[in-house]
């Protein structure tokens, strides 16, 4: 950002994000076990995979490479490393299956899940030959035999397989790392590596057998007698794993069932929404299974802070904050009585109010599918704007005169409001306040309302040119612009009747747009507009002076810019952010 004439203030950043400090890996021992091993069979099918592209070339070089692919993998380090990775991820995954009290989920939950009780049961044939057949009576699986095997009666099931493992890999890392901004800055990147390494796998190991099949006999070097051994193998350890998962579903189903024989308690939600539950599942459950729309953006594992709540009633009745909701909840700096849903599991009749948007779900009531209705946590610009000198300009004049000109001036500053996608929150008096980023990032919103600014400029001249001689007094108006976190909502909504009201904004931010513009008088500007606007947007104002205010109940001030004029004002391309 550079301002003429205007030092360089340092200012903490507007919008803190709790999340960017988050450090891969944190939760609770269940948590870093379950990641840590499915990080160790991420990179084992990686390496897999990447050698099966090698067909594309030739079967020697799938072969060669996979020497060295082997060499990591069938050591005593290596196979341990992985065996033990395989038994630790399905077994934690079976484990948190069996928690559950309820089997509603995002969708994305839901198929990970499908996928991960998927995966053992088609990849034990697999297993049984590359492993069992070849412990048990020395059978070497390199490349030309297992292509033989598998082509061309097997080829369909074993690219099912290859597309199912890796979309559950990408389904984890994905839910994973997308709380972190170098992994949204890459994100591009990271979806065309998501699907070129699949693509590349299936075309290298079919395009090998086909290539294998065509020019060469090869003898498979497992006997009957071996075959027939692998089966019962095959089906003894299918028995084991279906019987593991059908234990966790029955697990499930005892606990549901079990719900609706105990004494029930009443959870409240906002608009007066009650439930009623057994006591047991989590805070996040509940409102999946009485289809109360919850934010979770990692899926209940207190990786995030997206399902937390602020307890209105009933919080010293709650079990204290475990290790990894603890470590949530200091990182993000909760306040009283803020718990994540998904960790809380109330025992007595609690009340309480989701702090994180969430996507409706399918409710009862008209007031569920309206995120707004709950309020809605955001960092939004907002601006005020003020005809100046009102009283004295409508003095001695004729009521019709004041109310044209006035109709005038509101009609063309929200017209150019809307133009620039702000949303005209309400008029007051001669006063108006604009919100800008609701439906956009911060950055595009803070941009929106400098052009906003910029048309409202030209308004006020259009305004002064046409005003007629019986407004002897100039028109000028006056813009405060600040931004920050508000909670957007429906304030007054009828919920029982399902009417909705207008959105508005409540928060810090609206008190010091509001202040900010009143501080036009003190400057003689005509926009004043805070440092955080400016540096966001990655704005440039030539005419803008630096000064500080100290806002009522604040210790640090405030650094602001106040303009005379936006001749001059450049706004970057909002392009550029979709670009980023």
């Amino acid at each position: 950002m550079t301002v003429s004439g205007s030092p360089t203030l340092p200012v903490k950043p507007a919008l803190p994000n709790p999340e960017r400090r988050q450090r891969p890996g944190a939760g609770n021992w269940r948590q870093r076990l379950r990641l840590g091993s499915g990080l160790v069979l991420f990179i084992f099918c990686l390496s897999h995979f990447l050698n099966h592209s090698l067909g594309i070339i030739s079967v020697e070089a799938m072969d060669k490479a996979s020497v060295w692919h082997y060499w990591v993998w069938r050591s005593p380090l290596g196979e341990m490393a992985l065996i033990s990775a395989a038994i630790i991820h399905v077994t934690l995954a079976l484990w948190r299956t069996g928690k559950r009290r309820t089997l509603k989920m995002p969708r994305w939950e839901f198929f990970q899940l499908a996928l991960g009780l998927y995966i053992p049961w088609a990849l034990i044939p697999h297993v049984a030959t590359t492993m069992g057949v070849a412990k048990q009576f020395g059978f070497s699986p390199v490349y030309p035999q297992m292509l033989t095997i598998l082509w061309p009666d097997s080829a369909l099931t074993q690219s099912i397989l290859l597309l199912v493992v890796w979309s559950h890999a990408m389904i984890g890392l994905h839910f994973w790392l997308r709380l972190y901004p170098a992994y949204r800055r890459l994100r591009i990147v990271a979806a065309g590596f998501a699907i070129a390494v699949p693509v590349l796998a299936l075309w290298g190991w079919i395009e090998g057998a086909r290539r294998l099949a065509l020019t060469r006999d090869v003898a498979v070097k497992i006997t009957p007698e071996q075959q027939l051994w692998a089966a019962e193998l095959v089906a003894e350890l299918r028995a084991f794993v279906l019987s593991l998962i059908a234990i966790s579903l029955l697990i499930v189903l005892m606990r549901y069932l079990s719900q609706r024989f105990t004494s029930g308690i009443a959870v409240t939600y906002p608009g007066g929404l009650k439930v009623n539950v057994s006591p047991g599942p989590t805070l996040l459950e509940i409102s999946r299974m009485k289809n109360i729309p919850h934010a979770a953006v990692c899926g209940g594992r207190a990786r995030c802070s997206t399902c937390r709540v602020k307890i209105l009633q009933g919080a010293n009745q709650l079990d204290k904050p475990g290790p990894a909701e603890a470590a949530v909840l200091a990182r993000i700096a909760a306040g009283e009585n803020v718990r994540l849903a998904c960790q809380v599991r109330p025992a007595q009749d609690i009340e309480v109010r989701p702090l994180v948007p969430a996507k409706a779900g399918t409710g009862n009531s008209e007031h569920l599918s309206d995120a707004y209705y709950w309020g809605v946590e955001q960092d939004v610009a907002v601006m005020f704007v003020d005809l100046r000198n009102f009283t004295r300009i409508t003095e001695s004049q004729l009521a019709y005169d004041v109310v044209h000109l006035l109709n005038r001036y509101l009609d063309q500053a929200s017209a150019a409001i809307h133009a620039e996608g702000g949303h005209v929150d309400k008029f007051i008096g001669d006063g108006i306040m604009a919100i800008f980023g609701m439906k956009v990032d911060a950055k595009t919103g803070a941009r929106q309302a400098l052009r906003a600014c910029r048309r409202i400029e030209e308004v006020m001249k259009a305004l002064e040119a046409e005003k007629g001689p019986q407004f002897r007094d100039p028109i000028r108006l006056g813009i405060g612009l600040h931004l920050g976190p508000a909670i957007l909502g429906r304030i007054g909504a009828a919920g029982a009747t399902g009417e909705r009201s207008g959105l508005t904004a409540l928060g810090d931010v609206v008190n010091t747009a509001s202040r900010l513009e009143t501080e036009n008088k003190a400057h003689n500007s005509f926009l004043a507009v805070s440092k955080a606007v400016i540096d966001l947007a990655e704005a440039t104002i030539p005419l803008a002076e630096p000064a500080e205010i100290t806002l009522r109940g604040k210790e640090i001030p405030l650094q602001i810019y106040t303009v005379v004029s936006l001749a001059g004002l450049f706004v970057p391309d909002d392009q550029a952010v979709s670009a980023t």
